[in-house]
């Protein structure tokens, strides 16, 4: 659990656990999304906990239009509300029967009371490995089956929030607001007080590796100034809509940054 200290003195310093230490959420649902020539995008293999149902729309969320000019991409999404979904999606080339080009996708369901993304990012890599893996021979699901058994949800344990500032950034908000305060403290003289401290850094080492909040100065830069009609958008509830070509992995984590409330994406 990270923690936050700060004495009299000395400025507020943030410890972040190391990412590879992490413990990775376990996923609801696993599938493989193969795009055949004939049909179309189809669900080749696929696991998932009793109640849930992902006989259709993965595949079309998991595959979106353009990622046919790229070799590989990585695409979040979200299922009926309560899921949050990563996949890993690659382009081998292939012979001429099939177009010259295999596709397919690897994804993941997570439960969003994991946290923002259900912290599907965690997962960003282990799906790319398979994908890669797969599309030398997507016909062998041995290693679907050894990633399904490591990583699947279990009912009887529990799904904690975000328990880091690094896996969500109003946590440390939240903390601030629930730590103790002196009887003889006013809560303006606290704010004061915090404010003057040092700047807040993320150690970017200590972040997992495709974590949205790396991406939030590539974000400054592309919007400057519309940030604030975004931000006053999001904050009333309104739909925002980001249109782009392929890759999407940067725009689906501009969607999903901590100034974004969770379901306006």
């Amino acid at each position: 659990m990270s923690s936050i200290k700060r004495r009299r003195g000395q400025s507020l310093r943030l410890e972040l656990p190391n990412s590879h230490s992490e413990e990775l959420p376990q996923v609801a649902a696993l599938f493989l999304i193969v795009f055949d020539v004939k049909t179309g995008y189809t669900i080749s293999w696929k696991r998932s906990i009793p109640e849930l149902d992902i006989s259709d729309s993965v595949e079309f969320r998991s595959l979106p239009s353009g990622l046919h000019n790229v070799e590989d991409d990585l695409i979040y999404f979200v299922h009926n509300d309560n899921y949050a979904g990563l996949s890993a999606f690659v382009n081998n080339p292939a012979s001429e029967s099939e177009r010259n080009a295999l596709m397919l996708a690897v994804g993941v369901l997570l439960p969003l009371s994991y946290g923002r993304l259900g912290k599907s990012w965690k997962h960003a890599e282990g799906l790319k490995e398979l994908a890669k893996s797969l599309a030398d021979n997507h016909a062998n699901t041995e290693p679907l089956e050894q990633f399904w058994e490591e990583h699947q949800y279990q009912e009887d344990d529990e799904v904690s929030g975000p328990e880091s500032p690094g896996a969500s950034p109003s946590a440390l908000k939240n903390k601030r607001r629930q730590g103790k305060q002196s009887p003889n403290e006013h809560p303006q003289t606290r704010s004061r007080a915090a404010s003057t401290g040092s700047a807040l850094v993320l150690p970017r080492q200590m972040l997992s590796p495709h974590h949205p909040a790396l991406s939030l100065s590539t974000y400054l830069d592309t919007f400057g100034p519309l940030i604030f009609p975004l931000y006053k958008a999001a904050l009333l509830r309104k739909r925002i809509l980001l249109v782009c070509q392929a890759p999407v992995e940067l725009v689906c984590k501009y969607g999903k940054l901590s100034i974004f409330p969770p379901r306006d994406y």
